[in-house]
């Protein structure tokens, strides 16, 4: 008996590169680094404001952890706030910049689908994945050339049986030719171009 070889578990898949595009990622990374940065000064400055009130307020040097507690409240829940609305913001502001042209492209593959290619995809300039987007502008314009290529040959084709259906006399050839000529007419005709 011949044993079979073992099977190779496929391997993972993994990039080589992990900047794929370095400029939007480390754009990216400096926002969220701000954004953190700005949050925690902002609590910072918070503790520090709600403290100096207090003790201006009490006048005295030492106070209860309880006291203190309720003298943070109000400026910790403001500057919590502060920065969760700022991060809310700043993730909206995003998402509509990374989906945004995921949608226009999602809506091109749809039309190329359906044999639309008139329409180009177009984003904004500062919308991420915009290599993305031109790569598949191109794809559409090259697919545009090769149809309109093939459409020529197939009316040359339909031309040339035209002319040889003309030669021919009745009989099961003519039957032949003109069933080329009806397959060929329907040709490439659900692209729009």
């Amino acid at each position: 008996m011949h044993s079979k070889p073992a099977a190779t578990p496929p391997q993972p898949y993994k990039r080589q590169q992990y900047w794929i595009d370095a400029p939007l990622q480390l754009q990216m990374v400096a926002y969220v680094l701000t954004l953190i940065a700005v949050s925690l000064g902002l609590s910072a400055f918070s503790v520090y404001q709600g403290l100096q009130e207090s003790s201006r307020q009490s006048e005295q040097i030492f106070h209860s952890m309880d006291w203190i507690a309720a003298a943070m409240r109000a400026p910790l829940i403001l500057s919590a706030s502060i920065s969760l609305l700022a991060g809310g913001l700043l993730t909206l502001f995003w998402s509509h910049r990374f989906a945004g042209p995921l949608r226009v492209l999602a809506a091109g593959i749809a039309r190329v689908r359906h044999g639309n290619l008139g329409v180009p995809v177009r984003v904004r300039s500062g919308d991420a994945h915009q290599e993305l987007v031109r790569e598949f502008q191109q794809m559409q314009d090259e697919l545009k050339k090769m149809i309109a290529a093939d459409r020529e040959c197939v009316a040359e084709a339909v031309a040339q049986l035209e002319t040889a259906e003309k030669t021919l006399h009745a009989g099961q050839a003519r039957e032949h030719v003109e069933k080329a000529i009806a397959r060929l007419r329907g040709a490439c005709a659900h692209y729009h171009l």
